[in-house]
């Protein structure tokens, strides 16, 4: 018996060795298979036991008894597989299985096929990438794509429906962006801990007034709610925008005007060689502390462009006591540099735009852009770091509860 036993041992490891380390792997991951859908038939079958007991009989009156088995399917790390499912009957008929509903959780299935999609895995190569299992189950291209739909469409309610009275805002960001030639408006949310959270998304232009407008009374109905009297918004050089927040949340909103659509916006109308000295006044009057102190270089620069282009400077007078309103705020450092343009918002949407770059086929006739969209931000939500600058956030704070309006530069 022990030469049988040794005989044997030795031929199954000269089998063993032949194998090439795909074939290893693959005979690993069947065998990690066949014992997860055991696992799963042992917690079935212990959940029979606990409603039946243990002999193949009725327990009495209103009792549940064993009723045969049936084939089924179980969820398994993104691919549906077939089991035995034990059956379970009492006087008034099936008794659906608490266990099996777990192990059927579409739920699961679609998160998964989701992730897969949105880190650029098409429907139609889902099947490919299922970790593990050779004998891949209802994973077609329009199962996929139906799970896909479901899954988005929670991320995009998630993001436009969600509650927010359980936050303190102090500020919020707005921008624009195209995909698939649709233009989508983003709002971003900075918490008085200095936490990013995405408010809403509305398909239209951040140049439609009334678009905007639905987006913000949106997110004010959802329990919109600020930490402080005064709040900041900080945006491109869109009038629309500074329209539809001024509607919406009146004098309560501090309008900062990113100063680097400001920069792009005036390179317009500045000869190229030029360019580099309107970069550096510019970015000097943004380093300087005071309020004051930079009012007088903004005086400064407007009488440079005044001998410069006139197109510069009215473009300039247009928007410059918006520049300076963290100034006005006494906000300085690393804080004020993440709030007086809108980089944060803007890496955002360039993430989603990575993630969606190989989307080539987005239907016009349904929310599928915003779904997409949602989706990205979401994804990437779970990296999302406290604001730059976050250990000054209490004189952030303190400054929009005392603040003043006539401290606005005029």
């Amino acid at each position: 018996m022990k030469k049988t036993a040794k005989r044997n041992q030795n031929q199954a490891q000269s089998l063993h060795n032949l194998l090439s380390p795909a074939q290893v792997q693959e005979d690993l991951m069947e065998r990690c298979k066949l014992a997860a859908l055991r696992i799963g038939t042992d917690l079935l079958e212990e959940e029979v036991r606990a409603l039946c007991g243990a002999e193949y009989s009725r327990k009495g009156e209103g009792q549940c008894y064993r009723g045969g088995s049936d084939r089924t399917r179980i969820i398994i790390d993104g691919g549906k597989f077939s089991i035995t499912r034990p059956r379970v009957r009492n006087e008034t008929g099936e008794v659906q299985l608490d266990m099996l509903d777990k192990l059927q959780h579409q739920d699961l299935l679609d998160e998964k096929m989701k992730r897969a999609m949105i880190s650029g895995v098409s429907s139609r190569q889902y099947h490919e990438v299922v970790q593990g299992y050779s004998d891949k189950l209802s994973v077609s291209k329009s199962s996929v794509s139906r799970a896909f739909t479901r899954a988005s469409q929670k991320d995009l309610d998630a993001i436009n429906g969600s509650e927010l009275s359980e936050h303190s805002f102090v500020a919020l960001m707005l921008d624009g962006f195209e995909i698939g030639g649709q233009m989508i408006i983003a709002a971003l949310g900075i918490t008085n801990k200095m936490e990013k959270i995405p408010l809403g998304l509305k398909e239209g232009s951040s140049e439609n007034a009334e678009v905007t407008t639905d987006l913000l009374t949106s997110i004010k109905e959802r329990g919109f709610t600020t930490a402080t009297s005064f709040f900041l918004a900080v945006i491109d050089g869109s009038k629309a925008l500074r329209k539809a927040l001024k509607r919406v949340f009146g004098d309560r909103v501090l309008i900062q005007r990113c100063w680097l659509h400001k920069l792009r916006n005036l390179k317009k109308y500045v000869p190229d060689k030029l360019h580099g000295t309107l970069l550096w006044r510019l970015k000097k009057i943004m380093n300087l502390t005071s309020l004051a102190d930079a009012e007088k270089e903004m005086d400064s620069f407007a009488r440079w462009l005044e001998g410069v282009s006139h197109g510069a400077l009215e473009s300039l007078k247009e928007t410059a006591g918006e520049l300076l309103t963290l100034h006005a705020l006494g906000t300085t450092g690393i804080l004020r540099r993440s709030l007086n343009n809108t980089n944060m918002i803007e890496s955002m949407i360039a993430g989603a735009r990575r993630r969606l770059r190989k989307v080539t086929k987005l239907s016009p006739k349904s929310n599928q852009r915003l779904r997409w969209a949602a989706s990205s931000i979401l994804a990437q939500q779970k990296g999302f770091q406290r604001l730059r600058g976050y250990k000054d956030a209490p004189g952030l704070i303190a400054a929009l509860t005392d603040f003043k309006l006539e401290s606005l530069a005029a």
